[in-house]
């Protein structure tokens, strides 16, 4: 490489290749689109090599644009903790985090600890909700925050979204249970208009196996205890650890299923000191957990 990274080329550039588009991108950094390519022609003089594809309408990833992405995310990472934590001892509030139950269960333990550990100052308070209502929640001005899953069509009508990373959804049923072998076989599932269960439905339609609803919950409470009573199947996220409950898939008849985006909105970056700090927590927090 003839030159160093420049941290704000190597944001550019994340965002572009999470945005997909030129003209989001501008719009995110209050830019011109020929600003934004230029960043990219400055980034990749620097780097040396190509690091999309000629054709930046169609964005795709050159096998370097690959290669220095996961450092580019690191770097990101790291620039925003040293200014953040250098900055900590200033940082006082409150902040209304909006969430998911099925994510707050295993998200936010774990994250909102270290984060009032470094942050004592600030204060959280969590409103656990589907991203549907969330959304609006965030709109009427009632959340700071939220973590959701994207959906089409659904996105508060104010703030920034950012993306945290994929999650691979999965089936999961009782240890040593036999609900998966009924016909048609018993579902848990989240309301009607969810993707966890968009997806579900959809790939069960497509293998022709059966399905009955046996349950419907907003909680991953209610979906869990009926799993582990062997009376249904559920749909969780990988990430979610729940003993008792076994991975099934094509071994047991089911077929995979797609994953699904997490996301962070927040509604004035920028604006709060306290809701930043808490954001770019989760971001870190997010982006690194297994």
């Amino acid at each position: 490489m003839s030159r160093p990274l420049e941290i704000a080329l190597l944001r550019t550039f994340v965002l572009l290749v999470e945005e997909k588009s030129v003209t989001r991108v501008a719009r995110r950094l209050n830019r011109t689109q020929p600003a934004v390519s230029l960043q990219i022609r400055r980034l990749e003089a620097a780097a040396g090599f190509p690091l999309f594809e000629p054709d930046l309408r169609h964005l795709k990833l050159s096998r370097h644009g690959e290669m220095l992405l996961p450092h580019a995310r690191t770097m990101l990472r790291l620039d925003e903790e040293a200014r953040l934590r250098l900055s900590a001892d200033d940082v006082a509030g409150r902040v209304t985090l909006g969430c998911p139950d099925l994510y707050a269960a295993f998200l936010l333990p774990e994250t909102l600890a270290r984060f009032r550990d470094t942050y004592p100052g600030v204060e959280v308070t969590v409103r656990c909700a589907l991203s549907r209502q969330l959304a609006q929640d965030m709109t009427e001005g009632l959340l700071d925050i939220a973590i959701a899953t994207r959906m089409p069509g659904v996105s508060p009508r104010v703030g920034t979204g950012t993306l945290l990373r994929p999650e691979p959804l999965i089936w999961l049923g009782a240890e040593g249970g036999s609900a998966h072998l009924a016909d048609p076989i018993p579902l848990a599932m989240l309301p009607d208009g969810n993707l966890y269960r968009d997806y579900a439905l959809a790939a069960l339609d497509h293998i022709g196996r059966r399905w009955r609803i046996a349950c419907i919950s907003e909680s991953i409470a209610g979906l869990q205890s009926m799993a582990l009573a062997d009376s249904a199947v559920c749909v969780l996220a990988q990430s979610v650890r729940t003993p008792g409950l076994v991975r099934l898939g094509s071994a047991e008849g089911l077929p995979p299923l797609e994953s699904v985006d997490l996301i962070l909105w927040e509604r004035h970056p920028g604006g709060s000191s306290a809701a930043d700090h808490l954001a770019a927590h989760i971001r870190r927090s997010v982006s690194d957990r297994d």
